[in-house]
């Protein structure tokens, strides 16, 4: 994933310096919202790299202000514009758990027509959608049950992370309840370790108590054969390239 907070282009360069096939293209401020398109599409081109669409977790999409709610949908076509004219094929959205003083069914339900509303703008511009897991009210797959149930376009993005959060105990990762429910469904997987707690760490792989030889052997189980994006946030490339190397050999060996 390009870091938002630097140009678009210089990520594109460090992506492929580092020996990645694809981008996971997160489009927002400060530094990346609403770049030229086509010019991002013809250097990922030009260096070899796919590009996956990635969105700002913290659009009000599903806001009780109506006003919010257009302004949010109306952000993310002029996205779904700029991904459109980079070629970009499959777009994550993250639902919007920040509605108070509405029931946990009342919030789901408000998504999943949000949700739906903006699958129809996504295929417009020849995108498909996919939905991401997040924690507390979209955590477990019967969270997402009404946005996906609702709207059978819609993909699942599965974060391995997320899934590993605010875990009771004796509780296991969510990955393969996920996988079970909505294998059929998965399109994109993100991966990142923590400690299970309330925190998305985003750590290098093995660095925090995520199962990753399970969460591979889940994944191949169901002939997983889709992109994967290391969601590794650090200042030392060194713990992205060591987490590349990590996957891979996992996924080679298992």
């Amino acid at each position: 994933m390009n870091f938002p907070g630097r140009s678009v282009m210089k990520e594109l360069h460090r992506i492929s310096e580092d020996g990645f096939d694809f981008c996971d293209l997160t489009l927002e401020p400060p530094a990346t919202w609403l770049p030229d398109g086509k010019e991002v599409g013809r250097l990922a081109g030009d260096l070899g790299l796919g590009l996956i669409g990635h969105t700002a977790w913290h659009l009000p999409i599903a806001s009780p202000f109506p006003e919010l709610r257009k302004t949010a949908r109306d952000l993310y076509r002029r996205g779904l514009d700029c991904f459109a004219d980079a070629g970009v094929e499959l777009v994550n959205v993250h639902p919007d758990q920040r509605v108070p003083l509405h029931s946990k069914d009342q919030v789901r339900q408000m998504n999943a027509e949000a949700i739906g509303t903006l699958a129809e703008d996504a295929a417009g511009r020849g995108i498909t959608l996919m939905v991401e897991n997040l924690d507390r009210l979209f955590a477990r797959p019967e969270d997402l049950a009404p946005i996906l149930d609702a709207n059978p376009g819609v993909g699942l993005h599965l974060d391995v992370g997320h899934a590993n959060l605010n875990l009771g105990l004796g509780v296991p990762n969510r990955t393969a309840a996920f996988i079970e429910a909505f294998g059929d469904r998965l399109e994109h997987v993100h991966v990142s370790d923590n400690r299970g707690g309330p925190d998305d760490l985003h750590l290098p792989l093995g660095a925090g108590t995520i199962d990753w030889r399970a969460t591979v052997r889940a994944l191949k189980d169901i002939g997983y054969d889709k992109t994967v994006t290391l969601e590794v946030f650090s200042r030392e490339r060194d713990y992205l390239r060591a987490s590349r190397g990590f996957w891979l050999r996992l996924w080679s060996s298992d």
